[in-house]
């Protein structure tokens, strides 16, 4: 039905605006695309990470969304009851994306709560390529796989540690999906977590790209233990695992 009234809107001209509940949540997001409304339904496919995102939540926390694209998660967050007084910062690094997910913020009335950030982060300040994969919605962008991409764009790129110095909000509950490149915003976070050591870090960890490894090589799971963080949960997901460190 949805897939419909896009159609429909893009005839007549008009901007197609959905209310959803999802997860039981009520979101309005702007859509552009069909994946973009397949990408807000599939959130049930995802409901076992979302859902215990949401378990861990504490009121008040701040929320680094790294790899937000149009916002779902940080918008449910941010939306849910146990986030009402939450702190969610989403870092998107494709215009598209970051376009449509700073309108999904306002339409939801979080521009007090929700702030977005055209954004790669990453172990390096400066700038990355990122190997872009179809239009508005795609959440297969990345820093660090070029296979399937359609092309690239050249990002804005700095580390978790340097923002978290510039704002003075460290997180408390980390989201990371950057397609292959989670280890290198772990390490650029290395500081912040050693000196803060945020309470939860969330996960998708794909097999393409530098897979489950650090810059160094090291592999994700022990570098986190280094740290001090335990895996407590995770979910097969056949190209990629979601993950619960603690």
């Amino acid at each position: 039905m949805d897939h419909l009234r896009l159609l429909v809107d893009r005839i007549m001209g008009r901007e197609t605006i959905l209310d959803l509940r999802l997860l039981g949540v009520p979101v309005r997001l702007v859509v552009k695309a069909r994946r973009e409304v397949r990408r807000a339904h599939s959130i049930s496919k995802e409901a076992g990470l979302v859902e215990r995102m949401i378990e861990f939540l504490t009121d008040g926390d701040i929320v680094y969304d790294v790899g937000a694209n149009i916002g779902v998660i940080g918008i449910l967050l941010a939306s849910c009851d146990k986030g009402r007084r939450s702190r969610v910062h989403c870092f998107e690094p494709e215009p598209s994306n970051f376009e449509q997910l700073g309108r999904n913020i306002v339409e939801n009335e979080l521009a007090g709560r929700v702030s977005a950030h055209r954004l790669a982060l990453t172990d390096t300040p400066g700038e990355l390529e990122l190997f872009v994969r179809g239009g508005p919605g795609e959440g297969r962008h990345s820093t660090v796989e070029s296979e399937g991409s359609t092309g690239s764009v050249r990002v804005a790129a700095d580390t978790g540690d340097a923002f978290a110095a510039s704002t003075g909000e460290a997180p408390d509950l980390i989201k990371i999906d950057v397609e292959g490149a989670e280890g290198r915003v772990l390490a650029g976070m290395s500081e912040l977590i050693a000196a803060h050591r945020p309470r939860e870090i969330f996960m998708e960890i794909h097999r393409k790209g530098e897979g489950d490894r650090m810059p160094d090589g090291t592999g994700i799971g022990p570098w986190l233990a280094g740290c001090g963080y335990g895996l407590t949960w995770e979910l097969d997901r056949g190209g990629s695992r979601h993950c619960h460190y603690r």
